[in-house]
C-alpha cells in the first residue's frame, strides 16, 4: 500500500513542530535537531520537514511504498511514460535507508518514490545534504519570473501577493519592475550575469565516467558552470559508451555533442581556458597533462571504471547506474558551493575536499 510523502523546507522548525503537531492532531512519529516526520494513517501521508534546503516552502513530494515490487511497478509506470527518471538504488537520506528514484513533473517539482528500508542516527550517510534541496532531490528548471515580464514592466498577480500575509513584496513595487531587481528574477538568471566557470573532466579513453560527468554537470548546472570531457589516450575511432549514452537518454539528460576526444584539443591556444580540471580515473591522474592555458585548478575523483570487466549485460548497466549516481551526488555538491567558495585561490581547494565526501 502506497503512502503519500510531502516534503516541507521550514525556517523554525520548533515553531513548525508545535503548529503541525496541532493541525494533525498528533506527535511526530520522528524528531531531529533539523527534522521532524508524522506517519498519518488518515489520510495515509508521509509528511516531513527539515531546515534543510535553499528557502521555505514545498522541497518535494511522493510516494513512499511498503515493499520492492510496488517501487518496480512505479517505476516502470514512470519509464513507459517517458519521464526524466533518475534511478538513485539504495541511499541514505532524512535520517533513513531507502531504495529510490526521482522524476520531476513539468513545473519542475520534484516527486520521490522509495522504499524504506531501515533507519540510519544521521541525516544523510554521504555528508552534508546540498544546500538546494532538503533529500537530495534533482535540480529543478529555474522558471523566469512573470512579475518582472520585460515586455510589460508590470507584477503579476502571483507575484505582487501579500509577503507572508502582510504587505506586498517589495519586490513587486513599479520602481524594482523597471530596475529589474534581483529578487523578481530567478537565481539562474542572476547567475547568468556572470561567467560560468569551464570544467574540463579526465579520463585515459573519455567514453565513459568523464562522459557522464560532462554530461550531468551541464544538466545540473543552473548557469554556474560549463562542462567539458576528454581522454589522455582515446582510442582511433573511440565513441563515448552505448550504455553510458544509454542510461543518460533514460535520466532524461541530453548527449548531443557528445564525444570522445583527446585533452590536447583543450591545450591550444584558441580552445576554452578551463577553471577547474578533474580526473575522474587514476591513470589519468597519474599521467603528465598538458600545460593549461590560464593554470586552472585540479582535483582528482576515482571511480572504477563501468566499462571494465566481462559480466553480462545487465551487471554492466548496473555499473554505469552506480557511476552515474556516484558522480551526480558529488555535482550536488559542486553546484551548491556558496560564490566565495568557487574564487579562483581557493576553487582547487573546494575541489579537493569533496572527493573526501
Amino acid at each position: 500500500m502506497k503512502r503519500f510523502h510531502v516534503h516541507v523546507h521550514v525556517d523554525d522548525l520548533a515553531k513548525s513542530i508545535a503548529f503541525y503537531s496541532r493541525l494533525f492532531a498528533a506527535e511526530p512519529a520522528r524528531v531531529e535537531s533539523d527534522y521532524a516526520k508524522w506517519m498519518l494513517d488518515d489520510p495515509r501521508v508521509n509528511f516531513a520537514i527539515s531546515t534543510r534546503g535553499s528557502k521555505p516552502g514545498l522541497d518535494h513530494l511522493g510516494f513512499q511504498v511498503d515493499d520492492a515490487a510496488e517501487l518496480a511497478q512505479l517505476k516502470a509506470r514512470a519509464e513507459s511514460a517517458d519521464m526524466a527518471l533518475l534511478d538513485e538504488g539504495t541511499t541514505t537520506c532524512c535520517y533513513a535507508r531507502s531504495e529510490k528514484h526521482w522524476i520531476t513533473d513539468p513545473q519542475g517539482i520534484a516527486w520521490e518514490h522509495f522504499h524504506t528500508l531501515g533507519n540510519i542516527p544521521v541525516f544523510n550517510e554521504a555528508g552534508a545534504a546540498p544546500a538546494a534541496g532538503a533529500c537530495c532531490a534533482p535540480a529543478p528548471a529555474s522558471a523566469a519570473a512573470a512579475c518582472c515580464a520585460a515586455d510589460t514592466g508590470n507584477a503579476s498577480p502571483a507575484c505582487c501577493a501579500p509577503a507572508g500575509g502582510d504587505a506586498p513584496s517589495a519586490c513587486c513595487t513599479p520602481a524594482a519592475a523597471e530596475e529589474k531587481s534581483a529578487c523578481c528574477t530567478p537565481a539562474s538568471s542572476a547567475q547568468a550575469a556572470t561567467k560560468p566557470l569551464n570544467v574540463l573532466f579526465l579520463c585515459t579513453h573519455n567514453s565513459a565516467r568523464s562522459i557522464l560527468a560532462e554530461a550531468l554537470l551541464n544538466s545540473m548546472a543552473r548557469g554556474r558552470f560549463k562542462a567539458y570531457s576528454a581522454g589522455s589516450s582515446p582510442s582511433q575511432n573511440q565513441q563515448p559508451h552505448p550504455l553510458g549514452l544509454q542510461l543518460l537518454q533514460k535520466a532524461g539528460i541530453s548527449i548531443e555533442g557528445l564525444r570522445s576526444k583527446s585533452w590536447d584539443e583543450f591545450a591550444r591556444p584558441d580552445a576554452p581556458h578551463m577553471d577547474l580540471i578533474i580526473t575522474v580515473c587514476d591513470d589519468a591522474a597519474g599521467e603528465v597533462c598538458p600545460v593549461w592555458p590560464g593554470h586552472p585548478a585540479t582535483a582528482h575523483w576515482g571511480y572504477p571504471d563501468p566499462s571494465q570487466g566481462d559480466g553480462t549485460e545487465q551487471e554492466k548497466t548496473e555499473a554505469f547506474r552506480k557511476t552515474l549516481h556516484m558522480l551526480h551526488q558529488r555535482l550536488e555538491l559542486l553546484i551548491n558551493l556558496p560564490g566565495d567558495k568557487l574564487e579562483k585561490a581557493v576553487l582547487q581547494t573546494s575541489a579537493r575536499d569533496l572527493a573526501t565526501r
